[in-house]
């Protein structure tokens, strides 16, 4: 039995069935805006783009705070089903971070094999 058979055999008043239409109303809408807001959102709506000049000027702090937010970024983005393609500059970073930490691992195996 649905909630208009319900009401109409006096197994529910109006005011019930209407409150349950009025929730899966709200229901739908909110269903409707997440998904508006996530298919229109991309990485480009949110990422910071430095020219080569800039890049050159920053230290290494903060190109590693720039690569760690550009990847959290995209990972929220695409956990949240908004990315379908890897920007070329998540992969760019991604392959920076990876030669980053060989050479810092290759450093801790200098350090420790010369003391």
């Amino acid at each position: 039995m649905d909630l208009a058979d319900a009401a109409c055999t006096g197994g529910l008043s109006v005011d019930t069935v209407c409150l349950e239409e009025k929730k899966k109303a709200e229901v739908m809408v909110i269903h409707c805006l997440r998904d508006f807001f996530q298919n229109s959102l991309t990485f480009d709506d949110v990422a910071v783009d430095f020219t080569q000049e800039e890049w050159v000027l920053m230290d290494q702090t903060q190109r590693d705070l720039y690569r760690e937010v550009m990847l959290e970024n995209y990972q929220n983005l695409f956990s949240a089903g908004c990315e379908i393609t890897k920007p070329s500059l998540i992969s760019w970073l991604e392959e920076d971070l990876q030669i980053g930490q060989r050479e810092d691992f290759q450093d801790l195996l200098h350090r420790l094999t010369t003391q």
